[in-house]
């Protein structure tokens, strides 16, 4: 496997995340682990499932962290499930379909950007370091957000009774923590802000600075509970000062459970959401509360469950989302809620969510659902990362103890030492300064618009912290690369070509956007294992000053009244492309424009592993251009500057000032459960998993529904068209029923949305039963005792038919009586068959294993330990083996090793 490959640890994180297969917790139904793993690292696990699923595991050294990113396994051309990690905190597995079983040396554990089962950490590891390019900025004409209002503020905490949530086991807490304006101050109607934190730890000792953790939940003595919610206390205590009521919730019992759920917690994070808003409705009189004006603000998993949130609420509520703030999200479920203005905030040095995954809640949005004109807008903070965002996870100033999640070389570009990365203060003043800006915004104050469109202004609150911003919706008028727009004939030594979001961690096709990107993040794109939906780019490329290359429109642009924008990405390898902009009419009429200062297309900073790779809005005022009819702009092309370059144009738009009206839609949801049917006989049988859509449907939609495991190693991949008026359907898969005893069929399947629809409950399994008899098995010694010299046998048999290989695993265990030791058996066969070679140990201390199979139509095998002579005259000695067949109960057998004659 190649370095770069193995490095790409952001987009595979993503790829595994949303890969097509669900993960299954190891349990009694799976097979015995076949004990393949790397040189001197027992720490893998490959269990087969049968049909061609393996689950892969790997247990860490230590408890993992608890992060919003999660732990995921990883290898070159393998798309693997949803991962989990089980109860013990250290393991990690997941699901993968593949035609033959996946060798551990080809694969890797990867968390927030770093393998975890390498040393070192990956990101930053050449300690590079480089700035962000100046760009100019102008002063935001609109009163600084970040600036304190006028009025006096109190805060109030409450706790309602606990809330039963689907696939936890222990209610999760209703816990709030209110700031707001004093209850006489005149401010008339007060929209409500709603603060949802992300991952984090639950319990810490504060006796002891150190002690970070502690186990079970709830908190035991001398544990307490971290006190995530009071992290946002500083935005709130702003927001109440300008006038707005805010309570910030917390969640600690789903952080302390979420590791059992496929989706990561975020339905679970919804319902707390709207239990919390449900009971604000009763409250909403004695608080001046306007509950048609409520605004959530999720961090990290926090804002993938505010957006889940968003979704599932009904335009029928008593209560209206008027917009969502996303802090550093996850977006595992590659969601976003339609209708629903959306702000996206991205650190630059993010350590947790290392691929910026947050920015699929501004592109899914652009094709999802037609006539939405809901503002999705995403706001690049430099030098951010994730955890300073929440007070409560920042060291010196947090309860309990935190950390700068960014790793690596202090000095390089995220380091903490190096002067572009903010510090928890000034990475605080800008979350105050663009949560608030964006409140505003959303509670009727389009003079807050340019914060997050794309222009390039600043406000004083923030220093000289950069900011950088794109959006698409509000408005827009967009076209896009392979859908309204096509490539135009480019002129010099240019090429312009059609691409797909893919990034690639090898060379890859010319079709990937991302060829030969496997080390940068690229949170535009998906990763080459993905199975999500995808977006075409415009590719264009040069070799000489003065090339062109763009997009000719199949409707005219106008822009007379509205500025032109291009969210433009910029390969980081060949530096800045100095790029202007030419518009044309259909009469043939051009002009060549120069970029609005401050929004001119260039790299962002250099990080080892880690530069990003992201669309920045490269904005033209057309009003002084000549010789072009402004409403019946038919092309766009960009000319180059430099010698080289290479960007990639995701859209182009006519971008008016002001927002629409607001829209009290919502998008109709597509959800699917989980299904078991028992096998049955016949051959050949198709089963239909159904799925239901909650909302009237009212246009020509369609979703994607991938599958896996209904055909060995293969996976399947459909689009499913939603007719007006429907309200279900089925997902058919196909599976064969016979009367042979084998393993559960298993069938993992993801949704996905395309357009018109969104999706709640996207993930499901549907299992066929396996309901033939199980043959006998018999697990014997060949011999109750051998002498020196001679092999310990254990013959294993399996009386009956059966359709799948069985998997025999058998380990050496303590027993009574003297054991046999490593000095017993050849040297050759423990370095193989065991994790240590101390002579003196017994067997049972150097974890000595063994293993089989008997494929369908074998009934027999003999699992074999040899001995050898020592010359030393021991008396008896035992070899006690745990055998495991299959998914049967486990046995041991004894046999009794005598001196040699």
């Amino acid at each position: 496997m190649q370095l770069a490959s193995r490095r790409a640890g952001a987009a595979l994180v993503l790829a595994a995340a949303l890969g097509l297969t669900l993960a299954i917790s190891p349990d009694a139904s799976a097979g015995p682990a076949v004990p393949t793993a790397k040189p001197h690292d027992p720490a893998w696990q490959v269990t087969d499932l049968g049909h061609g699923r393996y689950q892969v595991s790997w247990t860490s050294p230590k408890v993992l962290p608890t992060t919003s990113d999660r732990p995921t396994i990883t290898g070159d051309g393998l798309a693997f499930g949803t991962p989990t990690v089980g109860a013990d905190g250290r393991t990690v597995s997941a699901v993968v379909t593949a035609p033959s079983a996946p060798s551990p040396a080809d694969l890797d554990v990867v968390l927030s950007g770093d393998r975890l089962d390498e040393p070192g950490f990956d990101p930053d590891a050449d300690g590079s370091s480089t700035k962000a390019p100046h760009r100019a900025t102008t002063p935001l004409a609109a009163p600084d957000p970040g600036t304190p209002g006028s009025y006096d503020v109190t805060t109030s905490d409450y706790t309602w009774p606990s809330v039963k949530v689907p696939g936890m086991r222990k209610p999760i807490e209703m816990v709030g923590h209110v700031v707001e304006p004093v209850l006489d101050a005149p401010t008339g109607p007060r929209p409500l802000v709603l603060f949802l934190h992300g991952r984090h730890g639950v319990c810490y000792d504060p006796s002891d600075p150190d002690s970070f953790g502690g186990r079970g939940w709830p908190c035991k003595a001398p544990y307490a509970e971290i006190p995530s919610q009071l992290g946002y206390d500083y935005i709130q205590r702003l927001l109440a000062s300008q006038g707005y009521t805010t309570v910030s919730v917390r969640v600690n019992g789903i952080n302390a459970q979420d590791y059992r759920l496929d989706d990561g917690g975020a339905d679970a994070r919804a319902t707390i959401v709207q239990a919390h808003l449900d009971g604000w409705v009763d409250l909403a009189a004695e608080h001046h509360v306007d509950m048609d004006q409520v605004v959530l603000v999720g961090h990290s998993r926090g804002g993938e469950g505010v957006d889940r949130a968003s979704i599932q609420i009904p335009a029928s509520a008593p209560y209206r989302i008027a917009g969502q703030v996303l802090i550093a999200p996850t977006d595992f479920a590659a969601h976003t809620a339609p209708y629903v203005p959306t702000v996206t905030l991205l650190p630059y040095c993010d350590g947790d969510v290392f691929d910026l995954q947050g920015q699929k809640f501004t592109d899914v949005a652009r094709d999802l659902v037609p006539g939405d004109t809901s503002l999705k807008s995403s706001v690049m903070v430099m030098g951010a990362n994730h955890n300073f965002f929440n007070t409560e996870w920042t060291p010196g100033i947090s309860a309990a103890p935190s950390f700068d999640d960014w790793g690596g070389d202090p000095d390089a570009t995220c380091g903490s030492d190096n002067p572009g990365r903010l510090s928890a203060d000034g990475q605080q003043a800008v979350g105050k300064a663009y949560v608030a800006g964006a409140v505003h915004l959303f509670t009727g104050d389009d003079d807050y618009l340019p914060m997050f469109d794309g222009s390039p202004v600043t406000v004083p609150s923030i220093g000289d912290a950069q900011v950088l911003t794109h959006a698409i919706g509000g408005g827009r008028d967009t076209r896009r690369p392979g859908i309204e727009a096509r490539p135009t004939i480019p002129s010099g030594d240019g090429d312009a070509r059609l691409c797909n979001g893919v990034t690639s961690y090898s060379s890859g096709s010319f079709a990937y956007c991302g060829r030969h990107a496997g080390e940068y993040v690229t949170p535009d794109w998906s990763g080459q294992g993905d199975r999500v939906p995808t977006r075409k780019f415009l590719d264009f490329s040069w070799d000489a000053t003065g090339a062109t290359g763009g997009l000719r429109f199949d409707e005219p642009l106008d822009l007379s009244a509205d500025r032109l924008e291009l969210r433009t990405l910029v390969d980081p390898a060949l530096g800045d492309p100095d790029l202007r902009v030419r518009i044309s009419d259909s009469a043939g009429g051009s002009a060549v424009l120069e970029p609005v200062p401050g929004t001119e297309a260039k790299p962002l900073p250099l990080v080892d592993f880690g530069t990003k790779i992201w669309a920045e809005a490269v904005v033209v005022d057309a009003s002084s251009a000549t010789g072009v009819d402004l409403t019946d702009v038919t092309a766009v092309d960009l000319v180059a500057g430099s010698e080289h370059g290479h960007v990639w144009v995701a859209d182009v738009s006519a971008a008016p000032s002001t927002l629409p009206a607001e829209q009290a839609a919502r998008a109709p949801k597509v959800s699917i459960e989980p299904l078991r049917v028992d096998e049955g006989t016949g051959g050949t049988k198709v089963l239909r998993v159904p799925y239901t859509i909650a909302g009237a449907v009212t246009q020509p939609s369609k979703f994607v529904a991938f599958t896996a495991g209904q055909v060995r190693g293969q996976t399947q991949r459909l689009v499913v068209d939603v007719a007006p008026g429907q309200t279900g359907g089925t997902i058919p898969i196909e599976y064969v029923a016979d009367d042979l005893d084998g393993p559960d069929q298993i069938t993992s399947i993801a949704l996905w949305p395309l357009r018109g629809v969104a999706t709640d409950d996207y993930l499901a399994s549907a299992t066929v039963v396996d309901d033939d008899a199980a043959p006998a098995v018999h697990v014997e010694p060949v011999s109750p005792s051998v002498r020196e010299g001679h092999p310990v046998e254990i013959r294993v048999r399996i009386d009956g038919a059966r359709s799948d290989t069985t998997y025999v695993a058998a380990q050496v265990v303590r027993g009574r009586g003297e054991p046999l030791r490593g000095a017993d058996v050849p040297a050759g066969w423990l370095t193989k068959h065991a994790t240590g070679s101390e002579s003196r140990k017994p067997l049972y201390r150097l974890n000595a294993y063994l293993s089989g199979r008997l494929r369908p139509g074998a009934s027999e095998l003999v699992l074999s330990v040899p001995t050898r002579k020592d010359g030393v005259q021991e008396g008896r000695e035992y070899l006690d083996l745990r055998v495991q067949v299959g998914d049967r109960r486990p046995v041991t057998r004894r046999v009794s090793v005598l001196d040699a004659r």
